[in-house]
C-alpha cells in the first residue's frame, strides 16, 4: 500500500517473497544469522489502472527479502514512466479512460 500512496492511479498486486535456502522445521527465519545471499528473494506484481489494465509489471529483487517493501516501489516507477508525463500528470490516454471509469462508478 506504501508503494501507491499518491498515485493518480489505482494499483493492483500482489506481493510476496521466495525462500532461497531451507529454514529446518520449526526453526524462525533470522536475516542476521543468513548470508546475504541466502536471503529470500522479493516480488511483486502489478497492474495499472487497476480498474481497466494499460500496463502490468512484474519484478523479481534477489535477496530483497520483502516484496512490498523493495519490488513494489520499483514496479511503480515503471508504472508512473508509463503513465505520467514529464511534468508528473496522467498522459492523456490515460487520463480520458480513468475519467470515463469514474463517471461509470459514479451511476
Amino acid at each position: 500500500r506504501k508503494a501507491a500512496i499518491g498515485a493518480q492511479y489505482r494499483i493492483a498486486g500482489k506481493s510476496g517473497t521466495a525462500q532461497v535456502v531451507a529454514i529446518k522445521q520449526g526453526e524462525k527465519y533470522d536475516r542476521t544469522k543468513v548470508q546475504e545471499r541466502h536471503r529470500d528473494h522479493a516480488l511483486f506484481v502489478g497492474f495499472a489502472p487497476a480498474d481497466n489494465p494499460k500496463i502490468v509489471v512484474a519484478v523479481m529483487v534477489e535477496n530483497g527479502e520483502s516484496g512490498s517493501g523493495v519490488a513494489a516501489p520499483v514496479v511503480r516507477q515503471v508504472m508512473d514512466a508509463w503513465l505520467l508525463d514529464e511534468n508528473g500528470q496522467l498522459k492523456p490516454e490515460y487520463a480520458d479512460s480513468m475519467n470515463l471509469e469514474a463517471a461509470a462508478r459514479e451511476e
